[in-house]
């Protein structure tokens, strides 16, 4: 990386166990970092963040899903006094516990976890950091280790949206913190927090502009600055094309953009997402249901994944073309127009490669439409990350410290700066908390130490841990232990002398690996400038003579599976000695790993994930495994004959939930395909909404002009689902379309 202090962090990374929060001011690199990681480092990572859509936009999931948290607030002691007519829900440590089950997938994914990536701390409460902390310690079983052991990177930037605690849930969390931001986790006391701030900005170049940041990230804002920014204030200024406006409150800029797309005279072209598989409607990043108009001013709110790059997060532009398979934008400022398909988002889950051992991804849902949203006005929050020219900024009524930083800092110069209302001196006090914590930062010229250091401590844990054969001498003595009934009655239990000959033989390597770790811990010595070379050679040789060791006891199960072949009931007992192989194969590939991490150290480059999969892992093992015929797949149906089959199985007299689990989807996809006949009339509308409800949403449509879901239900309140309105609008969209 050509940043130094990102490049610094990638080495805390992938060098040291320690815990990092990576911050830095608005356009300095933070998801470009972010994205670094997951491609190079050897670690078994998870991405995780506070909401949704934080999360698809990450990359990962969300943090509640992974941990299996409870909703509410969590209190880091079991004696809590808890009004039971209290609106909030307070956990502890035991009541998180009282009803966990967690599938053994996901278990599977948090115990080989070495990294956990956390995005948009910013809104990270520190009762939900303790929480993490908890589950972590108890299903990896290190309940004595912060985050069972895990490394954990924090990447965020505390000037923008903060976390979120009603007063009385903050009236239990006070005892325990000082505030609700995530730095304050007890767990966080416990261990230290390397805190980093990345400092070259790429998104501004107006050394003038820059200080006024700066002043306003620091607190330092003088009234010089005010007065500066205030000679921007413009409150007759006529936003003319290509100005956005970035406006504090969701129902500003709904309200904004539908008064500005019913202003023109060109017709109303609707274009309809589709979903995939699961994928969560609070997730959306745009309207399932998109409504344009030629002449519309619209915001692109994805790179392009082409080599070309035509736009990127945050570029605006004019809608002149709208056809069934294509939109085509033009761009003013390079008198260039471009022609935009379907993008796709996906929504993740984790699991373990049962070859390899690490952790990947698996697409459970996506989300296709076209990457573009309405764009005379965005929140200041749904800037977040976004880049522009020019924009029109109404911050007058800013609610939360920082966010005067935020809008502002989503420009590229002053040039392109008008201010709807003056700036309110009062919205730029920091909070004093963040303040305090800003002072903690690592200075550059202590970090090379810092990071000699743990890198010695890391080194020294790491190779420990690839070399410890407790965990395959405790699945042996386990094996062992299960052969309790007598021989007569299942082939199984004949086979009860050969087990206990595979343990008493396994124990002899074991003593061996164990004296191993004990000159490992010896030769791991700073002072000798030389170590790492003495230990890279022996475990060269260490390796060598474990490997033929593991693969011995791998070919002695193999043997044995084949001799039991034939025998009657030993299909579990088959399924048995299957996962022995298992477990010595995954010990080989520790040993192998230790040896490319020591190979890495000594010369001096960055161990990644592809070194992993494509040099050490016992590469004939893998591929005899990947070589077994795998299932054939079910064609996927398209579009147009998914929806029909759906509408196939309504019109048989299915319910919605009969239709959901014989498809197998998400119930959002098939509302999603319903609500396209009831759209059409072939379905009726108040089957899935009620009268009432039908008309207290569409007199929000006609007087406010609002056709986004998520606005109405704020509006309207929860007692009106996504569903009832997402049928409401659609009908009512294609009736008025017919009238037309």
């Amino acid at each position: 990386m050509k940043n130094a202090i990102a490049d610094l962090a990638a080495k805390f990374i992938n060098n040291t166990g320690k815990n990092v929060f990576l911050t830095g001011k608005a356009g300095t690199g933070k998801t470009t970092f972010l994205k670094y990681i997951i491609k190079h480092t050897f670690k078994n990572a998870v991405i995780v963040a506070p909401t949704g859509i934080a999360a698809i936009n990450a990359g990962g999931v969300t943090i509640h899903s992974m941990f299996q948290l409870p909703f509410g607030s969590f209190v880091p002691a079991n004696e809590v006094a808890h009004d039971p007519n209290a609106s909030s829900r307070i956990n502890t440590p035991n009541s998180l516990f009282h009803h966990f089950q967690m599938n053994n997938i996901k278990r599977k994914v948090i115990q080989e976890m070495e990294l956990l990536i956390i995005d948009e701390v910013s809104m990270l409460r520190a009762d939900i950091v303790d929480a993490i902390d908890h589950v972590l310690r108890f299903v990896r079983r290190r309940r004595n280790i912060p985050f069972g052991g895990v490394q954990v990177l924090f990447i965020g930037d505390l000037l923008q949206l903060p976390p979120i605690v009603k007063e009385d849930e903050w009236d239990y969390l006070k005892k325990y913190y000082t505030s609700i931001f995530f730095f304050e986790a007890l767990v966080l006391k416990e261990s230290s927090l390397l805190h980093l701030e990345l400092d070259k900005i790429y998104r501004q170049a107006d050394d003038t502009f820059i200080r006024v940041l700066n002043n306003l990230r620091n607190n330092q804002v003088t009234t010089e600055d005010i007065a500066l920014l205030n000679e921007y204030y413009k409150p007759d200024f006529v936003a003319p094309d290509n100005y956005i406006q970035l406006t504090t409150h969701n129902y500003k800029a709904d309200r904004i953009n539908q008064e500005a797309l019913q202003k023109l005279t060109t017709k109303s072209c609707f274009y309809k997402g589709e979903i995939s598989g699961d994928f969560s409607e609070s997730a959306y990043p745009v309207e399932l249901n998109m409504e344009l108009k030629v002449g519309a001013q619209v915001m692109f709110i994805k790179n392009d994944a082409a080599t070309d790059k035509k736009f990127y997060n945050g570029k605006i532009g004019k809608v002149v073309a709208l056809e069934e398979a294509n939109i085509k934008v033009f761009f003013e400022e390079e008198n260039k127009t471009i022609e935009v398909s379907q993008s796709e988002w996906q929504n993740i889950k984790y699991r373990v490669d049962k070859i390899s051992s690490q952790i990947e991804e698996e697409v459970i849902g996506s989300f296709f439409q076209y990457p573009i949203k309405l764009a005379w006005a965005i929140t200041v929050h749904k800037s977040q990350g976004l880049t522009f020219t020019r924009a029109v900024i109404d911050i007058g009524n800013a609610f939360a410290p920082g966010q005067v930083y935020v809008a502002l800092s989503r420009l590229t110069s002053l040039e392109g700066l008008v201010l709807s209302s003056p700036i309110n001196y009062n919205s730029l006090k920091e909070d004093e908390n963040i303040t305090a914590f800003s002072t903690t930062k690592n200075s550059v010229a202590s970090l090379d130490k810092v990071l000699e250091d743990a890198s010695h401590q890391f080194y020294k844990e790491y190779i420990t841990q690839c070399f410890d054969f407790s965990e395959l001498e405790q699945k042996l003595k386990y094996h062992v232990i299960s052969y309790s009934k007598d021989e007569n009655k299942s082939a199984k239990q004949k086979q009860v002398s050969w087990a206990m000959m595979l343990r008493d033989e396994f124990m002899i390597e074991k003593i061996n690996a164990d004296k191993f770790l004990v000159q490992i811990k010896q030769i791991i010595d700073p002072s000798n400038a030389e170590y790492k070379s003495i230990l890279h050679l022996r475990i060269s040789k260490a390796n060598a003579y474990f490997t033929g060791a593991l693969k011995r006891f791998a070919k002695t199960i193999e043997t044995q599976r084949t001799n039991i072949k034939g025998e009657k009931k030993i299909k579990q007992y088959d399924e048995e000695l299957q996962d022995l192989d298992t477990l010595f194969f995954k010990q080989l590939q520790a040993t192998n790993k230790a040896e490319a991490f020591i190979n890495a150290v000594v010369n001096n480059y960055d161990l990644t994930r592809e070194h992993i999969n494509n040099a050490l892992l016992n590469k004939e093992k893998a591929e005899e495994i990947k070589s077994k015929p795998a299932l054939s797949k079910k064609k996927k149906p398209t579009k147009g004959d998914s929806q029909e089959l759906t509408y196939t199985l309504y019109k048989q007299g299915k319910s919605l939930l009969e239709i959901v689990a014989e498809r197998g989807l998400a119930t959002s996809t098939i509302e999603s395909h319903l609500a396209h006949f009831t759209a059409l009339g072939l379905i009726d509308v108040f089957k899935f909404v009620s009268k009432e409800k039908y008309l207290a949403i569409i007199k929000i449509v006609d007087t406010r002009g609002i056709t986004l879901a998520g606005s109405i239900r704020n509006l309207l309140g929860d007692d009106y689902s996504f569903s009832e309105i997402r049928f409401a609008i659609g009908y009512y969209q294609n009736a008025n379309k017919n009238l037309g």
